[in-house]
């Protein structure tokens, strides 16, 4: 699954075709997005899952805010 969103994620992203043949693999992209936030609303909650998603929020907090600073360097 992972390998097949990674081809999609590549194909969105090629710089060497035009969006025409961009957009429909980051469609596909949405697609996968929509079916998973579907199937994570109608999972059960688990011991420590709210920990987990904080920790995962904050990296990708200090993800963003690393980001900018280089972009300032």
């Amino acid at each position: 699954m992972i390998a097949e969103c990674q081809k999609m994620y590549r194909g969105a992203n090629d710089p060497y075709v035009t969006g025409y043949n961009n957009w429909p693999c980051k469609q596909d992209l949405y697609r996968v997005k929509f079916a998973v936030d579907e199937m994570l609303k109608e999972t059960s909650t688990f011991a420590g899952e709210q920990e987990w998603l904080e920790q995962h929020d904050k990296e990708q907090v200090w993800k963003a805010l690393n980001e900018v600073r280089n972009v300032q360097k």
